[in-house]
């Protein structure tokens, strides 16, 4: 998964200054309030969206971004079809996009698949860095308020609007769905091939294992993932 999947989203964007600022936020992912010049921390492109459970892989930060922007806009289709209500798709955009962006600052990598705290995110969550950064490039409110409540009820607030909502559950659903299959292929791999992985390499896609099994039981899972876990 690239960061052009990510910009291709951000193209839907209407509003030709929010879609400026939210592309400017993806090309470069840097906090203008902070000084990270020299600091230790994980590229965007390269960065988990977590360190130990949901993606918690090279990449899955990119990931599990282009997911949630996807839930997000189906939710959308869902309470405009269904319910008769509309909703302002480069809200939604916008902050599906940009939720967890500055996570990669708060991470740092001792070696592939393992990461640590950095130093920044010791004493700045990733959700002050970005509520933080949007204040400063001056986005509008209800874009502010979407990544501010993307945690819902464990969050700073929870959702007001049906947009916000739409972007906690997105963000909710897919790192649910990710720990649950994560944690099944972990298991899978240790029943049919003996071993206790603690982080997948980023070839062996937990989804993929999990779906070998439904395919070809233990067998089919050996033949592919031998020699790789």
């Amino acid at each position: 998964m690239k960061d052009d999947n990510l910009l291709a989203i951000a193209g839907g964007i209407k509003d030709a200054e929010l879609r400026e600022k939210v592309v400017a936020m993806l090309r470069d992912p840097r906090l203008s309030m902070i000084e990270t010049e020299g600091s230790q921390y994980t590229a965007f492109a390269k960065s988990p969206a977590s360190k130990r459970r949901h993606h918690s892989y090279e990449n899955g930060l990119v990931v599990h971004t282009y997911s949630t922007a996807k839930i997000a806009l189906c939710l959308s289709d869902i309470i405009e079809e269904v319910y008769g209500v509309k909703v302002d798709r480069d809200t939604v955009i916008a902050a599906a996009l940009l939720h967890d962006l500055f996570k990669h600052v708060t991470y740092n990598e001792v070696y592939p698949g393992k990461y640590t705290t950095s130093r920044l995110g010791e004493r700045l969550d990733h959700m002050s860095l970005i509520i933080g950064e949007l204040y400063a490039r001056r986005f509008p409110l209800d874009v502010i308020h979407a990544v501010a409540a993307h945690h819902g009820d464990n969050g700073p607030i929870a959702p007001q609007t049906l947009e916000a909502l739409a972007v906690h559950l997105a963000d909710s659903t897919d790192a649910t769905m990710s720990d649950k299959v994560l944690f099944a292929a972990k298991d899978i791999l240790r029943d049919c091939m003996g071993v206790e992985v603690q982080t997948l390499p980023l070839e062996v896609s937990p989804f993929k294992v999990v779906a070998a099994k439904k395919e070809g039981g233990c067998g089919e899972v050996k033949r592919r993932f031998s020699g790789m876990v």
